[in-house]
């Protein structure tokens, strides 16, 4: 199977609500010799505010997010469909990918009416760059440099750590760049800890994880919170009853005795405290996973001899009643949030039923003039608003005044912040943000950004006009 490397270069870092305006991918072999590549660009959508730190960072012009010749974000996103698909199936990976770059790409699939779920379904599965070279800092803290930050914690930001490593990082925060940055330290790492690399390349299939952490009666599971790696010496104990991906383990370093005799409102509160019995293992997100006797000394449990261990894990196997009220007290616990009012925020509210899937199909292959008539089959209501917005956005002139004017007027809505619940950018917020950036900049990079600046005073000005 050949490995995909990607990155995405974006507006800001709201997942949800921010837009992809650069793509880059390397296909690669096993032995990461790259085989093809795949580089796009796309215009700003007219409802998105880039975040003045983004621009900052990225080093991205007004000439850039408006250039008329590049792509609109439908069609870059058709674009990398289509390049994505070709290679598949394949492995994914990224630098910090499932917790960003992820995100951005399922959400650009969802806002265009195609399936989101392309890196994890139809034989495709996924990694994160990141979490190896973190693994790496924990099992093989030699193999590569980690560098240490002023707070006195393992920095791994790849503009960072690819330079540390000997890599000539001149491009920054682009995606292309960054790509090489990642593939370069993987390549590093399938030399000097090649037993890391083999056991991420194994766990960036669901399957594997599964059949891993129920079979292996205890192992270790590592984690990195706030820049700081916490491991685990653990048993399986049961599935999330509401989502299957996720499974629960039981930290052994507790003495399950201890927890035996406790009431259901006590054992809920219990969970909550710290050192906590329970943490949560997702099968589809490549975690941490290592055998019981490759535990790092930092492991919790390893005070105790693998015999006492054992002795724990059969405590618990053998209480089963005790297991499933431990995970009813962790789902008790767990918060519920209301249904969201915003399209993009309902992205997880429900799979996408064939019926729809097989309109999403025809509605790309159908010339513009038929769409609409498309969009209004769909059962799903996220799908018909999705629609709609995407026939505003790419001919507008397809559709009735009233509808076009009503587009218009969300648009300003939600770029000057009107509403309820709101979850993104607007133009006043970025606009006050900038006063803080300007001060501190000079040179080109102050001309840039106050272009910036006057670009986004221009768009609100226009938005004021269209509610006044």
């Amino acid at each position: 199977m050949s490995l995909v490397f990607y990155d995405t270069e974006t507006t800001g870092t709201k997942t949800f609500y921010d837009q992809v305006l650069q793509f880059a991918a390397i296909q690669t072999d096993e032995e990461l010799n790259e085989i093809d590549r795949f580089e796009i660009r796309c215009r700003l959508l007219p409802h998105v505010v880039p975040a003045p730190g983004a621009m900052l960072v990225t080093g991205v012009n007004v000439s850039q997010l408006t250039n008329p010749s590049l792509p609109s974000h439908y069609e870059m996103v058709r674009a990398i469909r289509e390049k994505l698909l070709s290679w598949s199936p394949t492995l994914f990976i990224g630098w910090n990918s499932i917790k960003f770059d992820e995100d951005l790409i399922r959400q650009a699939l969802y806002k265009t009416l195609h399936n989101p779920y392309l890196t994890n379904s139809t034989g495709n599965s996924r990694s994160d760059a990141m979490r190896i070279l973190q693994a790496c800092s924990i099992f093989a803290p030699d193999a590569l440099v980690f560098p240490i930050g002023d707070a006195g914690k393992q920095v791994f930001k790849l503009d960072v750590i690819a330079p540390a490593n000997g890599f000539a990082h001149d491009r920054a925060h682009d995606a292309v760049g960054d790509v090489e940055a990642t593939i370069f330290l993987c390549r590093l790492l399938q030399e000097k800890a090649p037993q890391i690399w083999s056991s991420f390349m194994r766990f960036s299939k669901k399957a594997s994880v599964v059949d891993f952490i129920n079979d292996e009666r205890i192992f270790c599971l590592s984690e990195y919170y706030y820049g700081k790696p916490y491991s685990y010496i653990v048993t399986t104990i049961g599935n999330n009853r509401q989502n299957p991906a996720e499974w629960y383990v039981y930290d052994l370093s507790i003495a399950p005795e201890s927890l035996l005799s406790l009431s259901e409102s006590q054992l809920a509160e219990r969970l909550t405290q710290s050192p906590k019995p329970l943490r949560r293992v997702k099968s589809n997100a490549a975690p941490m996973l290592f055998s019981a006797e490759e535990a790092p000394d930092i492991c919790k449990g390893r005070e105790h001899s693998m015999e006492e261990l054992e002795r724990r894990a059969t405590v618990l196997q053998e209480n089963q009643d005790f297991c499933k009220r431990l995970i009813s007290a962790m789902e008790s616990k767990m918060e519920e949030y209301p249904p969201s009012i915003h399209i993009e925020s309902q992205i997880y509210d429900g799979f996408i039923e064939k019926p729809d899937e097989k309109l999403m199909d025809a509605f790309h292959d159908a010339e513009w003039s038929e769409r609409y008539s498309i969009v209004e089959k769909f059962k799903d209501s996220r799908l018909r608003r999705i629609g709609r917005q995407l026939i505003y956005l790419e001919r507008p002139e397809l559709l009735d005044t009233a509808i076009c004017l009503e587009c218009e007027l969300d648009t300003a809505r939600r770029l000057l912040g009107h509403g309820d619940d709101i979850q993104w950018l607007t133009l006043p917020q970025a606009l006050s943000e900038y006063e803080g950036i300007l001060a501190d900049s000079s040179g080109m990079q102050l001309e840039r950004l106050r272009g910036h600046k006057i670009y986004l005073q221009k768009r609100h000005q226009h938005a004021l006009s269209k509610l006044a």
